[in-house]
């Protein structure tokens, strides 16, 4: 037996019966989004699943940025549920829009994200020569918005590796959870000319309002240099709303004499 294409198979259906059948078979169906839950109750859509590697959770954001999470800081039930509870919700959105027309955007409990969200810190000024090897060195003024700030930061030499190490810390300014915080350093001669970078390593990658985190990077080629600047990102996340205020009593009317 020949087999018959789906188009031949639609023109030889009646009008009702293949009606029927594009109702039946219906449209690709968009994909999942899942979410991840903090222990502080925070929320965070991913692009596509999150996964346990080791002792943390590595996940994709809805930008592209591939971040990580501690496992201590994440509640993996909630998440679970939470990604059910938001796919049965886009499920009963688009079936209530029809079979047909194409369901509208489900709305989402977080912020969209824009470049206007992510914390740049200006470029510093190395330490003075004359300086003791060890003081911190405070970055200048800065009007850039972001939430995770530079607080301050020193170079030394280590004695045994004979590295440079660039030390420091960072502080979350922003009312909201800052999460997948990274410090990215880079290193100048006196023409301009970048002669080194490196993703320094942070205690933590997640950051409560005014939580401050340390920050080392280690330069194994470099003897000294003339500038630096360091750039900060992170990714703000509302934090879990407080409770709704409970209804004002009703005042009994007054009894009649």
């Amino acid at each position: 037996m020949r087999k018959t294409s789906s188009r031949r198979l639609l023109r030889s259906l009646p009008a009702a019966a293949a009606i029927c059948l594009f109702v039946a078979l219906g449209p690709a169906s968009p994909a999942r989004a899942d979410w991840l839950v903090t222990r502080d109750g925070g929320r965070v859509e991913t692009k596509g699943a999150w996964k346990v590697e080791g002792k943390r959770v590595v996940f994709t954001l809805k930008d592209g940025t591939l971040s990580s999470l501690r496992l201590t800081e994440v509640d993996l039930d909630a998440s679970r549920q939470t990604t059910t509870a938001m796919a049965e919700e886009a499920a009963a959105a688009a079936a209530k829009a029809g079979a047909v027309t194409e369901a509208p955007p489900v709305k989402k409990s977080t912020r969209t994200f824009t470049d206007k969200d992510f914390a740049r810190a200006p470029a510093l000024a190395a330490p003075k020569d004359d300086a003791k090897e060890g003081d911190a060195t405070k970055p200048a003024p800065t009007s850039t918005a972001g939430p995770v700030k530079v607080v301050d930061w020193k170079k030394a030499q280590n004695q045994e590796t004979h590295a440079l190490e660039i030390t420091g810390s960072v502080r979350n300014t922003g009312p909201d959870l800052a999460l997948a915080v990274s410090v990215n350093i880079r290193l100048f001669n006196p023409r301009g000319e970048q002669i080194a970078t490196v993703s320094a390593a942070l205690d933590t990658r997640s950051l409560h309002p005014g939580q401050n985190t340390a920050f080392k990077a280690v330069f194994p080629d470099v003897v000294d240099f003339a500038s630096a600047k360091i750039d900060v990102l992170s990714t703000p996340m509302m934090e879990k709303p407080p409770p709704p205020a409970p209804a004002p009593a009703e005042t009994p009317p007054p009894s009649g004499r």
